[in-house]
């Protein structure tokens, strides 16, 4: 598996324990204190378990294996652009951070950099959401076409 490949994984992998060690703490609190998780922690905890754990995973896994472009791309045997590769991972990573910063600062106090930080957070992951579909969609082939 090629280093960039483990990047997107083992983050995926570390954003899986978190996602699933909040939700642990969420149950304890409200099993133990009646404790409701707000609004704003129950969308951060969604976000850091699709985007980080499962979006993450899907996006390494695809440059890892979808079929090869063999004509282009040397470097990387015909599997992606290797920085396109890394700018998706670190748009993706990069915004999905800023997010647990700003929103639940942005919901409890209102701050205007908060909202700031959620806006940028918003273009970077979806810079990254494009960057990754304009890379991959070359590698997605009609039926009965020839690898």
């Amino acid at each position: 598996m090629p280093p960039v490949i483990r990047l997107y994984v083992k983050t995926s992998l570390a954003f899986f324990i978190l996602t699933f060690a909040t939700g642990s703490v969420f149950m304890m609190l409200n099993a133990v204190h009646g404790t409701r998780m707000s609004h704003d922690l129950i969308l951060l905890h969604a976000h850091l378990g699709f985007v980080g754990w499962l979006g993450l995973m899907v996006m390494g896994v695809a440059w890892w294996m979808f079929p090869l472009m063999k004509d282009q791309h040397p470097e990387t045997r015909g599997r992606y652009h290797l920085p396109t590769v890394y700018a998706v991972y670190y748009l993706i990573v990069g915004g999905l951070l800023l997010r647990a910063i700003g929103e639940p600062w942005f919901w409890r106090a209102g701050h205007p950099f908060a909202r700031f930080l959620l806006i940028v957070s918003a273009v970077a992951q979806l810079a990254g959401v494009v960057g990754f579909a304009a890379g991959i969609w070359g590698r997605v082939r009609p039926i009965g076409e020839s690898l």
